[in-house]
């Protein structure tokens, strides 16, 4: 399929040979399905996530023998051209099988797609955070500065990457402070998106798991400079009667 005994870095045909296989995989009603997780308007094909993670397997399998990172950055850069979905995706997820030849070169790089629009939705991000950079992370955390620039970045983007990239030490109960610091700096006050206001309530959900005390004296001592989807999101594991508590207590 990938031609890899022939050329196994022929990053345009490889793209090709992927983009032919997700229009054999697509499936009309899948893709209309999808649309309903999205505020805003989606191109995909219609593929179910383990045919999607099947695939970049597939793609690992041919290639991981000649392959360093640099040639799955470079075809996934040539799968964000296009539209769909599940073509960027799938660049996405066989990125993270390199994930541990990553480096502060090939982050700036990464950093600079979610700043150009390359990764526009909450799925491609997620996608990026969970596959690629929160392995990387968790397993270099003295790596974990480099994110607290990604939290101040001007790009909405960026600041949910870096929080969605925690989750995974978050479940883990590691660096609970640093993640308790990268909340209050990704999500200030004057700037609540919604795309970055969730994350962070996704991620002290998940620091709340392994550790509720924690969580709530953060919520005590910095809850009211936190946006409510936020609290809300970040509560949901709480009995309603202290899930109210704190929702009051964080009141403005």
């Amino acid at each position: 399929m990938f031609a890899v005994e022939n050329n196994p870095i022929n990053i345009p045909a490889i793209q090709q040979a992927i983009v032919s296989r997700l229009l054999e995989l697509a499936d009309p009603e899948v893709a209309r399905t999808a649309q309903k997780f999205f505020p805003e308007k989606i191109v995909c094909f219609g593929i179910r996530a383990a045919d999607l993670r099947a695939l970049s397997r597939e793609i690992h399998d041919r290639v991981k023998s000649v392959w360093k990172i640099d040639q799955s950055l470079d075809l996934a850069e040539c799968l964000f051209t296009r539209p769909e979905l599940e073509a960027r995706s799938c660049g996405l997820l066989l990125l993270g099988r390199f994930h541990s030849e990553l480096n502060r070169v090939r982050l700036n790089r990464i950093r600079s797609w979610l700043r150009k629009g390359h990764l526009d939705n909450w799925a491609l991000i997620d996608t990026l955070s969970l596959e690629v950079l929160g392995p990387f992370f968790l397993r270099n955390p003295g790596q974990l500065k480099i994110l607290e620039t990604w939290a101040k970045d001007r790009s909405v983007y960026v600041r949910r990457a870096a929080l969605v990239t925690l989750i995974k030490l978050a479940k883990e109960q590691k660096n609970l402070g640093f993640v308790f610091k990268m909340v209050r700096s990704a999500v200030p006050p004057e700037k609540a998106e919604d795309l970055v206001a969730k994350a962070a309530g996704w991620l002290l959900r998940e620091a709340g798991k392994t550790d509720r005390h924690s969580l709530e004296i953060f919520l005590l001592e910095s809850g009211r400079g936190l946006p409510r989807v936020t609290i809300r999101y970040a509560l949901e594991k709480f009995r309603p009667g202290r899930r109210a508590y704190f929702m009051k207590k964080t009141k403005i």
